[in-house]
């Protein structure tokens, strides 16, 4: 089967993710693609299942992402698997301070583009995969790369 992996960066963090979904889904027997959203997209109806990804930024999540997946829905998308990925953070240090700055972090764009793809009426994958960044510009922070090895052994039998 053939996987779309859709992204769109603007420091490399959430590329990075994609490029490692990719390689946990080809150790799965999966053939992925990787293209940036900014690009040419190719025919959905070459593929099997769907990745979209984008950093959350100010609380939002870039309308490439969300225009994209409205026109999933309307190629008969439907019954698909579409599996939501995004970067965030970095996460404050104290408490306290999370509680302030919680309203730019949480649902963050995997949760804004998983609640359109529920109202559009496609198949998406109830869990997120949501990797956070250890300053604003990046890297990933320790540990992230495993966290989506789990996620992709976790979303296989959604996508195959």
């Amino acid at each position: 089967m053939k996987a779309l992996v859709l992204y769109r960066s603007h420091y490399g963090n959430t590329r990075q993710v994609a490029d490692e979904i990719a390689k946990e889904l080809r150790a799965k027997g999966v053939d992925p693609v990787v293209t940036d959203l900014r690009g040419k997209l190719p025919d959905f109806a070459d593929f099997g299942a769907v990745f979209i990804g984008a950093p959350t930024r100010m609380a939002r999540v870039t309308g490439k992402a969300l225009r994209t997946l409205g026109k999933l829905a309307k190629k008969g998308w439907g019954p698909k698997p579409v599996v939501v990925f995004d970067t965030y953070g970095p996460l404050p240090a104290t408490p306290e301070e999370l509680e302030k700055g919680k309203k730019w972090l949480f649902p963050g764009a995997a949760g804004l583009m998983q609640a359109k793809a529920q109202a559009l009426g496609l198949n998406v994958y109830a869990k997120t995969l949501r990797c956070e960044v250890s300053t604003l510009k990046g890297p990933l922070k320790d540990g992230e790369m495993k966290k989506v090895a789990s996620f992709i052994e976790e979303v296989a039998p959604f996508i195959q």
